[in-house]
């Protein structure tokens, strides 16, 4: 049995030539260690910037870089051609969210780890890596206020309607908190702004209905931390 390991983890057959059961080794651990990964991004994220196309792509990405490792190996050689070829190719994709950005480097460390064959050092990684995000995600650490939403509108500069709306507000919320207010480019409109904490998440739309029928009212909307709705 050990030696059916080691030859397995022995990753190159005589001649330097990759074994097919290293290959598989290698390519199944990341994925699977990759998906545990993805299932944390999809379950832990929260936010309008969430993309479905995000977590395929942690997979995927993981599994190239693994395949690269494995075809790299100690060639030095190697490195420089494949890595000079990789800097040929520009990704356009925006990243607009920070936690994005660390789970694309979390999939590229997934799949350095497993195309090297450090499987012990990636698989005790992975899991802490998954087990600290999710602590951080369900304890909220770092949310700098407590709010549900940004609410945005414009009334007329002589409306008379901002105490009326202040007051639905109130009734809709728990906290109300006005962020700025300013004047309008063409000068005929103030625009509020405010963070707002729902009472209860669903009054979300009968508030904005109730907003909306006051007629000096426009450009209204309503930025939810997991969800928009608007108008």
């Amino acid at each position: 049995m050990n030696g059916l390991l080691n030859g397995v983890l022995g990753f190159r057959e005589s001649g330097g030539v990759l074994s097919v059961d290293s290959i598989l080794l290698s390519l199944l651990a990341t994925f699977l260690l990759t998906h545990a990964a993805a299932w944390v991004y999809v379950r832990a994220h929260r936010g309008v910037t969430y993309s479905g196309t995000m977590a395929r792509s942690l997979i995927i990405l993981s599994l190239v870089v693994a395949l690269v490792m494995l075809v790299i190996g100690n060639n030095i050689a190697r490195a420089f051609g494949l890595f000079g070829a990789l800097a040929l190719i520009r990704f356009r994709t925006p990243v607009k969210d920070a936690n994005d950005t660390v789970f694309l480097f979390f999939a590229v460390a997934i799949g350095i780890a497993m195309g090297t064959g450090n499987y012990v050092a990636g698989t005790i990684g992975t899991l802490i890596i998954c087990l600290v995000f999710l602590y951080l995600a369900s304890s909220r650490f770092g949310d700098p206020l407590d709010h549900d939403g940004l609410l945005r509108f414009q009334i007329p500069t002589n409306g008379n309607n901002g105490d009326e709306l202040r007051t639905v507000l109130e009734r809709y919320c728990e906290s109300v908190n006005l962020l700025h207010l300013r004047e309008s480019d063409d000068g005929q409109n103030i625009e509020f702004s405010y963070q707002i904490k729902m009472i209860d998440v669903c009054y979300s739309t009968p508030l904005i209905a109730e907003i909306k029928s006051f007629a000096e009212v426009s450009q209204l909307s309503l930025l939810m931390q997991d969800a928009e709705a608007a108008p």
